[in-house]
């Protein structure tokens, strides 16, 4: 069976966003099990998997070109998975009418979270077939640390985009009063937002893999201040390191992720609340994390199944 992803991982390792490292691995263990994975359209592909509908860097083919692609072979099922939405950022880019127009070009859709689902089923008011599969991440490289250190309190959190969206309204404001608070430490891994200038924040450029891993286990609290967010990943390799999670009242598909392993917030004050909480029952929100779930062989065994529905 023929398989073409629109996105294509480049070969060097880099810190870049999770839909990479998702095809990355995807491909992998498609290829470990019989099937041919390519980036470039060939004759007679039996699924195309639309990562992102824009052309551009690591998408040579946009949504356009695959639906002409299909005109010429029709029995090529189009397959979207839809990780996407305008109100995610700060500023919209106004994506929303191109992924309806591909959405509704497609066999199948792919939707990361049920919040996401909802969201587009109710606005759009969509009747086209779909499933529902929650991101993962690689539990082989994201694992617990054999040591709980809970003398002082270390949050981490790691973002690849610096969009506002991604939880600075709430990391600016802790950084305003970290100084008050002696017994907590905040790291951030990646692109800062430019708008502000942390003093209390301990930044760290971008990383992946087992050194983004490695960074991660070196403390005791993930805290996610994300908006809208269609799914997640960031926050998944947190509970995957054995962190309990913070996580917004508004975080969109997040909080469906989290099976009860960590605790939401509304404001810097309940935050506050809530990181005390978490210290005082540590192990019970430990023992919530379902590493089965945050596992990619969960991830795959589902993408396994629809691939196998069309056959």
């Amino acid at each position: 069976m023929k398989i073409f992803f629109n996105l294509q991982p480049p070969l060097e390792e880099l810190s870049y966003g999770g839909g990479l490292f998702f095809v990355k691995y995807i491909s992998e263990m498609l290829i470990k099990n019989n099937f041919e994975v390519h980036y470039k359209l060939i004759s007679n592909l039996d699924i195309i998997f639309i990562i992102d509908p824009r052309a551009g860097k690591y998408k040579q083919h946009g949504y356009q070109d695959l639906i002409q692609y299909q005109k010429q072979y029709p029995k090529t099922n189009l397959i979207y998975i839809v990780n996407e939405c305008d109100i995610k950022r700060k500023v919209s880019i106004n994506i929303e009418p191109t992924i309806i127009d591909c959405i509704k070009n497609c066999n199948h859709i792919v939707y990361i979270s049920n919040w996401l689902k909802d969201y587009y089923q109710e606005k759009y008011n969509l009747n086209i077939p779909f499933s529902i599969i929650n991101n993962a991440c690689d539990t082989q490289i994201f694992k617990p640390s054999k040591e709980n250190n809970l003398n002082k309190i270390k949050l981490v959190t790691h973002h690849w985009s610096a969009d506002y969206n991604k939880g600075f309204q709430i990391y600016n404001k802790l950084d305003k009063i970290l100084s008050k608070y002696t017994n907590i430490k905040f790291t951030f891994i990646g692109n800062y937002h430019k708008d502000y200038k942390p003093k209390n924040i301990i930044i760290k450029k971008p990383l992946s893999g087992i050194k983004l891993a490695q960074e991660i286990k070196k403390h005791n609290i993930y805290l996610t201040g994300s908006l809208n967010e269609p799914g997640g990943i960031h926050q998944l390799e947190g509970m995957a390191s054995g962190l309990p999670v913070l996580y917004s009242n508004n975080s969109g598909g997040i909080q469906e992720t989290c099976h009860q392993c960590g605790l939401k917030f509304n404001d810097l004050n309940n935050l506050l609340e809530q990181i005390n909480i978490i210290i005082k029952n540590y192990s019970k929100f430990q023992e919530k994390i379902d590493y089965e779930f945050l596992g990619y062989e969960r991830c795959f065994k589902q993408y396994l199944e629809l691939i196998n529905f069309f056959f």
